[in-house]
């Protein structure tokens, strides 16, 4: 860990970069909180005689038709889209990891099968699958926005997993666990998972702004986060719906 912070502190784009993601990571986890304690807005609290304004020094991002502060409502926004991106690319992490080393560990029948059903669920559009079970299920909680998302993205991360375990359990440590009569669940728990997770992290980070974005375009369409919470993909929405051409 040490080598690698130390690699990473060489990097300057990076450090950059990390900067400017954890700046907005805690804005948009502390913004609303001091923002509600210093000029008391709340993402929620309406101000009807006030209506829409233009950005100004009392109100940054202006207001919108109901008199919200806007950028209490964008922070709180970015914040629950970060937790359910994040959530919903642990979820697929998790299953995809656990499916392509069940796959790749398994015989070659098992193998074949479970990959040709990854196979058909990558020809199917899988976001229309989404639209079609928030519809199905006429539920808007954010834990189910969570399951939805994560358990139609794992297809890539279990391919990933899976590749990476064909190349390890010929690996001298997977037979020596075997001849002292390891378990096959406890070969891959505690050999072959371990062994896989650089890749796996790296394809998450990738992952979680995908999730965002796809949370966005749920809210957008009115099947993610409902209201009074905001969302990036509601917060879209309700400007360009009232949005004078």
């Amino acid at each position: 860990w040490k080598d690698a912070y130390r690699r990473l502190k060489k990097n300057k784009p990076a450090m950059v970069c990390l900067i400017i993601v954890a700046f907005f990571i805690l804005a948009c986890f502390l913004g609303p909180w001091l923002l509600e304690v210093m000029v008391g807005y709340k993402y929620q609290k309406t101000e009807l005689s006030i209506g829409a304004q233009a950005p100004s020094w009392k109100h940054w991002f202006g207001t919108d038709f109901l008199g919200r502060d806007l950028l209490t409502r964008v922070l709180k926004g970015g914040q629950i889209s970060l937790k359910i991106g994040l959530v919903a690319a642990t979820v697929a992490a998790l299953v995809g990891t656990l499916y392509g080393a069940i796959a790749g560990f398994a015989t070659r029948r098992v193998d074949n099968f479970m990959m040709r059903f990854v196979d058909v669920m990558y020809s199917l559009p899988y976001m229309f699958l989404v639209i079609i079970f928030m519809t199905i299920t006429e539920s808007k909680s954010e834990l189910l926005l969570f399951a939805a998302l994560g358990l139609v993205g794992w297809l890539t991360t279990a391919r990933i997993v899976r590749g990476q375990v064909l190349t390890l359990k010929n690996r001298e440590f997977v037979l020596a666990a075997k001849s002292v009569g390891v378990g096959t669940w406890g070969i891959i728990f505690k050999h072959l998972i371990p062994n896989t997770l650089g890749p796996v992290i790296i394809y998450f980070t990738l992952t979680v702004p995908t999730m965002i974005l796809q949370e966005a375009f749920l809210s957008f369409l009115g099947l993610g986060v409902q209201p009074p919470k905001p969302s990036l993909g509601s917060l879209i929405n309700d400007g360009a719906s009232h949005m004078i051409v």
